[in-house]
């Protein structure tokens, strides 16, 4: 499939394509930013980062392997419903900058 996008392929970034998210990211980045012309620039420009940023800080509470994790399983769901509830406010506050 990389191969008819003219772009390289999870295969060959990295080893066993680990570094492909952060190649993607990257290119996300690097690609021309389209935002409109009234929005509040700074605030538009910081919802994503803050809905990237929740759903990073959600995974805190994920084990990594049988008793590796880093707080109490029960804690840890109310954790994560509660920190995945936040992320949507990010989307909120892009639409509500753009006016």
């Amino acid at each position: 499939m990389a191969f008819v996008q003219r772009r390289k392929g999870p295969d060959v970034v990295g080893s066993f394509g680990l570094l492909q998210p952060l190649a993607d990211g990257l290119k996300l980045i690097i690609k021309e930013p389209i935002s409109p012309s009234s929005a509040n620039f700074s605030l538009f420009r910081m919802a994503p980062v803050a809905t990237f940023m929740l759903s990073l800080v959600a995974r805190a509470v994920v084990p990594f392997d049988y008793g590796m994790v880093l707080s109490d399983p029960n804690i840890g769901l109310l954790y994560l419903f509660a920190i995945s509830s936040l992320g949507v406010y990010g989307i909120i506050t892009a639409g509500w900058s753009s006016n």
